[in-house]
């Protein structure tokens, strides 16, 4: 019996001992919660910024004198027995949503508010690119195969320079679309003279419509004329060739699609359309039709880029049609300044009909393997190194060579 009191006595003590326990904590939490509402936090600058750089300006009040004040975690400095202050803090704003935490603590209760600031830099208006441009670019090739001999023969290793100058003309139309003009002249100069009758110049002139969102597609099309120029050779003196005479005259026409996937992936499609006239024989008249698939993709560093073209001819002499497909692929990695690439491409050349001197029907095979580097000075001036191996096998022996060359070259773009 006594047992059983001294275990309700017991009880009920502690039951006592609970209930006075709980009613202070209510009554601390109560005091805390008060003592918090007691301290006014406010933001005085704006919530959403256009510019990274800036202050972040709030003032603290409270009922009591304030101990601490931190801005996301560093302290700030306090008069004494202050109970109002005023805190301007610099920053460096990232673009998005960017968090400050205030902590202020009394002598009565503490207090924490975030707050946000939003920067959102303004867009910038794209530059209209200048009406005129274009490339000035000069070159030395150096080859240990310069005529292109099959391997029976011997070889002329022989250098030569190339020079390449193109411009383009704009009219804008509206922010979408232009018209332009353009122009490219190209030649080149064997430095060993007795070589004087290899010697090459294109022309070629040409107008162009482009619209920037057709249907989602950045679309062009065109026309235009380009003259190949071969000079004359001299069989008493090759040192002595005559000038140079129109060889090819081409008028063409074309019309490309481009498609892009953001900034990762785009795919392009051209078509081209050529009326040719060769000078010396009507036997090469005739028209070529090119289609061209493309497509570009883009991962970190790395620009990786491939293109399938189908060549065909109709000419009048159909024992010169041919049907040619090229398949060029290339990787290329960027290291500012510099930019190495790696690039392959594979020609397959297939004839329509047999030759008549030969009574072959003509099928050539060219492997072009090529390793380069640039380097960039500027945005507009550009150095550059090609190393190239060149195989050609055919089915005729006397087409087919092998070549290496080595080309250096200096580009300036405006």
């Amino acid at each position: 019996m006594f047992n059983l009191c001294l275990r309700t006595i017991i009880l009920l003590w502690v039951l006592v001992f609970l209930g006075t326990s709980l009613e202070a904590q209510t009554n601390e939490n109560e005091e805390n919660t008060e003592s918090a509402q007691k301290i006014l936090i406010f933001r005085t600058s704006p919530g959403k910024e256009s510019r990274a750089e800036g202050w972040f300006r709030f003032q603290v009040s409270a009922f009591s004198p304030l101990l601490v004040v931190k801005v996301n975690g560093f302290a700030q400095m306090i008069s004494k027995d202050a109970d109002w202050a005023e805190y301007e803090i610099p920053y460096f704003l990232k673009q998005g949503k960017n968090l400050f935490t205030i902590f202020v603590q009394t002598k009565t209760g503490e207090r924490e508010e975030e707050f946000i600031v939003s920067y959102e830099p303004p867009a910038k208006k794209s530059k209209a690119p200048p009406p005129l441009n274009g490339v000035i670019m000069f070159g030395q090739t150096n080859s240990d195969n310069m005529l292109s001999v099959q391997e029976a023969n011997t070889k002329t290793s022989a250098a030569k320079n190339d020079l390449l100058l193109s411009g383009a003309y704009a009219f804008e139309i509206n922010d979408e679309s232009a018209v332009s003009l353009s122009a490219v002249l190209k030649f080149d100069r064997h430095q060993n003279r007795s070589l004087v009758a290899e010697e090459v110049l294109f022309r070629q002139f040409g107008t162009e419509y482009r619209h920037k969102n057709l249907l989602s597609l950045d679309f062009s099309s065109g026309l235009g004329q380009s003259v190949i120029s071969l000079k004359e050779a001299n069989p008493t003196n090759p040192y002595k060739a005559g000038e140079f005479s129109e060889d090819v005259q081409s008028l063409f026409l074309f019309i490309s699609a481009k498609k892009s996937w953001g900034r990762q992936f785009s795919g392009s499609l051209k078509i081209q359309l050529d009326s040719q006239n060769k000078v010396t024989t009507d036997s090469e008249d005739g028209n070529l039709t090119l289609i061209s698939l493309g497509a570009k993709s883009r991962w970190d560093e790395f620009r990786f880029q491939g293109r399938l073209d189908s060549k065909s001819t109709a000419l009048k002499d159909s024992s010169k049609d041919y049907q040619t497909t090229v398949l060029d692929a290339g990787v290329s990695y960027s290291w500012t300044p510099w930019v190495f690439g790696l690039n392959y491409q594979n020609m397959n050349q297939q004839y329509a009909n047999a030759d008549p001197a030969t009574n072959v029907v003509l099928q050539n095979k060219k492997d072009e393997m090529s390793l380069n580097c640039k380097y960039s000075f500027s945005n507009s001036t550009i150095v550059g190194g090609d190393m190239k191996q060149i195989k050609q096998s055919s089915n005729d022996a006397t087409k087919a060579y092998q070549a290496n060359q080595f080309t250096m070259q200096y580009i300036w773009m405006f």
